[in-house]
Order: C-alpha cells, then structure tokens, then sequence
C-alpha cells in the first residue's frame, strides 16, 4: 500500500545531523501514526549514505548531482505518497511539525510553508547576512510576484504531489525555493503560512549567498519576462503543457 506522506530530506555531507533527524522523523511518524516513507536524497562524500543505509526503512536515493532544487527532482521521481514534506538534514528544523503541515493539506491547502522569523529562533541560528538575504528576496517576490509569503526562504514545505505536478518545478539550486513560491501564486494555489521554531544547524552550512544570489534574481528575471511577454494565460498553459512532459 502506498504511503500518505512522502518525507523528502536534502542531503550533502550532513553526517552530523541526519541521525538525529532521522531519528526526530521516526518518532513524529510513530507518535501520530501517519503513513509516511522517508526518502534521503544523497550527494554527500562524507558517511551520511551509511547513515541512511543503516535503517532498511530509509529510502536512500544516492545521485551525487550537487544542487538543492536537483535533490529534490531527483528524489520526487521515487516519492509515492499524495503528500510531500520538505525539510533540510542539518537538525535546525522540529519534525514534530509535520501533523501539523499535513493536517492543513488534508484541509484544502494546496501548499504550506514554515515562518521562521514567526516562532522561535535560536539565538546564532541564522547569521545577519542570511536574515538581509531572506528579507530582500521576499520583498522582490512580493513587489514583482504579488506573494503573500514573509519567508520564501524556509525549507520547511508541504506540498500535495498533484498541486507539485502542476507547478513543475525545474531550478536545480536554491532558487528552488523561491520557484515553488512564485509558480505558487502565478496558479492560485491555496497557500498557509505556518509559524515554526527555527534551530542552529549541526555541522557546516553549504549556503554561498552571493552564487545562490544571482541564481534566485536570474529566476525571477526569467520568470518575469516569461510572465511579460508572453501574458500570464499564455504563461500558465506553457508551464501546464511543460508538465505534461515530467511525472513525479
């Protein structure tokens, strides 16, 4: 029988934290007796591959293709649940959210994003450099896309599969994030923003702000000239028609 949920943890040497978050994850599966697969999608040269091979449950799809949006391409190709939780493998998330997350989907939500800046935040949990970062990229989405979300950033998401079908997400960076916001909005998708505690992470961050920068403006660039030229019905049965192409 297919899972409800599919789990989906980014992994690029976080060997310091995936048991801990794996282990946080079992527990939330256990405890409120969901039906969930947890899927590692893998690119790491460190021991985190055995950490996901050591538990038969885990689904380890190792790619080693560098990339957060790649991570989760990769990974989708394997998740068979009607849900998709998103969360990073650096331990600076709480897993127990994810009844949360999923409670809204089951209640007509068509995506459902974490608020850091909303919860608590661990003091040193995010530098002032990242907190600009987050800021001006969900300003620019809110003034160029008219989104809602205050920030865009978060990795902590919940997503129906078939509302992720529609959107037909393709970044292979960080500005993955940011895509899946922006197309979002662009189909009217039902969208829920969630206060959530936010955590130092374990280990060392692969964050590059100034290369994840030019790759999230060279998005909205695209996105917004695609929007522009070709006027947003036109767009929307483009993107609608690229979805025909790729099966999650």
């Amino acid at each position: 029988m297919k899972p409800a949920i599919s789990i989906i943890l980014p992994c690029r040497n976080e060997q310091d934290a995936l048991a801990f978050c794996l282990a946080q994850i079992k527990k939330a599966i256990k405890e409120n007796n969901l039906s969930a697969e947890i899927i590692v999608s893998d690119s790491s040269t460190d021991q985190s591959p055995e950490i996901a091979r050591s538990d038969p449950t885990i689904i380890l799809v190792k790619h080693d293709k560098e990339g957060y949006g790649t991570a989760y391409l990769e990974a989708l190709k394997f998740a068979r649940g009607k849900y998709v939780f998103m969360a990073d493998a650096d331990g600076t998330y709480e897993f127990s959210e994810i009844p949360r997350f999923i409670k809204f989907l089951e209640n007509g939500y068509n995506f459902v994003i974490g608020n850091r800046f909303a919860g608590k935040m661990e003091k040193g949990a995010m530098p002032l450099s990242r907190k600009v970062s987050n800021f001006l990229i969900s300003k620019t989405l809110k003034l160029i896309f008219k989104t809602e979300i205050n920030d865009s950033q978060c990795g902590m998401r919940a997503i129906k599969k078939e509302a992720l079908q529609i959107l037909n997400p393709a970044s292979a960076g960080m500005e993955f994030a940011s895509e899946l916001v922006i197309k979002s909005k662009k189909f009217g998708l039902k969208t829920k923003e969630l206060p959530i505690d936010y955590r130092k992470r374990k280990g060392k961050s692969k964050l590059n702000l100034f290369s994840d920068a030019l790759r999230h403006l060279k998005l909205i660039l695209i996105l917004f000239n695609s929007v522009q030229s070709t006027g947003l019905n036109n767009y929307l049965n483009s993107c609608l028609n690229d979805t025909k192409k790729r099966v999650f």
